[in-house]
């Protein structure tokens, strides 16, 4: 069967997604009324950093179409709406945007299309959109930033949200070439099941960050009891055991924020999302509450270094980074000299008083504290005996080891230890 399928917004999402079903042999339209973004695509580059996705984008290139003309895609058999759905700072969704693009595409596609909400939206919003209810289905996607491509590849399942008809044959089709589970539910319960995916994650993540830290005070490993843990099968070895610095990357807050008004409309546990969100916010702050304790016993330091920007490695997304979060807090401190570094990122528009460094080596030879705020792997090889002007190194994720790096009257702070 030869299906031509169509992308609509041509973010982080529609980019990866259409890239994934170019591989499995289809011919892909992808659209956006953002002419930078077709022009960039055109020529091969893609507006952001993801492993393997551009090198991808060659390989495949003849499959595309990239346009910013919405009737090309009136062939297409199936038509993803796959535009990320913007949120604010508090991780609202605005859902405008995203209405007012289905509403221009119903009017454009054939009756006989198959229309498929790939991007985030809350419980209620599918059986909303007027389409016909067997061609109308919601597709979970799972997709993680710094391994996307992987994610819309090889899923461990899919869930499709769809009215009580059976599943349309060309759909079904498209679903078989990536050879996993298909389970089929009713809009609301898929689009629930997004977002519980995330608020179990969300949770995991809690529980990890306030035992790191109970770990950190009372003289524990958390290393050693996370270990013990993964050997659990209730638990399990791919369990999110490792602390971290909150919730950050905008998808789990959109779905934390969600999910808080669910429970603030049925009057139920509201302080129990309230709660996990305080948690968040203070673990956000992990770096600074350090940086505080270290320039106490350190009154010269003036100079202070930061190894990634990105909230997480192999991205180049900083929205809700703890290290823009801990730059914005000691920015009205005009004591302070700060050089960053970031393998993905190599300017800032909104911070121009932070310099950039060009590699690591620069910045380390330049600080007096050094702080390493996302786990990039090239971080690991960093050699601490080199570099006598740093004073004291903040390692949140344990990436440097110490044992090796030891050093006379250098102060190591670490989280869970």
């Amino acid at each position: 069967m030869k299906l031509t399928i169509g992308y609509v917004g041509l973010s982080h999402l529609g980019i990866n997604y259409a890239i994934a079903s170019a591989i499995k042999g289809f011919n892909v339209v992808c659209y956006d009324d953002d002419k930078n973004i077709i022009s960039s695509l055109k020529k091969k580059k893609i507006p952001f950093y993801e492993k393997d996705t551009e090198k991808n984008l060659k390989k495949k290139f003849k499959q595309f179409k990239f346009t910013n003309k919405i009737n090309d895609l009136k062939n297409c058999d199936l038509v993803f709406i796959s535009r990320d759905v913007p949120t604010d700072s508090n991780g609202k969704s605005n859902l405008l945007e995203i209405k007012k693009l289905i509403k221009k595409i119903v009017k454009i596609i054939k009756t006989e299309c198959n229309l498929i909400i790939l991007c985030q939206v809350p419980p209620g919003f599918t059986r909303s959109i007027k389409w016909p209810s067997n061609r109308l289905f919601y597709q979970v996607e799972t997709l993680i930033f710094s391994n996307a491509l992987e994610r819309a590849l090889f899923p461990e399942r899919i869930i499709i949200g769809k009215s009580l008809n059976k599943m349309n044959k060309k759909y079904n089709f498209f679903l078989k070439k990536f050879k996993c589970p298909i389970l089929e539910m009713n809009y609301e319960s898929a689009e629930l099941a997004k977002i519980s995916i995330n608020i179990f994650l969300i949770s995991s993540v809690t529980s990890t960050n306030i035992l790191s830290e109970i770990s950190e005070n009372i003289g524990a490993n958390w290393l050693d009891i996370s270990n013990a843990l993964k050997l659990d099968k209730r638990i399990g070895k791919y369990a999110y055991l490792k602390p971290g610095l909150g919730i950050s990357g905008g998808n789990l807050e959109r779905d934390l924020e969600t999910f808080r008004n669910f429970l603030k409309f049925n009057k139920i546990y509201e302080n129990y999302s309230k709660n996990i969100k305080k948690i968040s916010n203070y673990r956000k702050d992990w770096i600074y509450i350090q940086f505080k304790k270290i320039i106490k016993d350190f009154k010269s330091i003036k100079k202070i270094g930061i190894l990634g920007l990105a909230y997480k490695e192999n991205t180049n997304s900083i929205k809700n980074s703890p290290s823009i979060s801990f730059i914005k807090k000691i920015s009205f401190n005009n004591k302070f000299k700060v050089n960053a570094f970031d393998p993905k990122i190599k300017k800032l528009l909104k911070h121009k008083n932070i310099n950039i460094c060009k590699n690591s080596y620069d910045l380390m030879n330049n600080c007096d504290i050094l702080i390493i705020a996302t786990p990039w792997k090239i971080f690991k090889k960093i050699n601490l005996n080199k570099f006598t002007n740093i004073k004291a190194v903040v390692d949140p994720y344990n990436l440097i080891n110490f044992s090796i790096n030891r050093k006379k009257k250098l102060q190591y702070i670490s989280m869970g230890n």
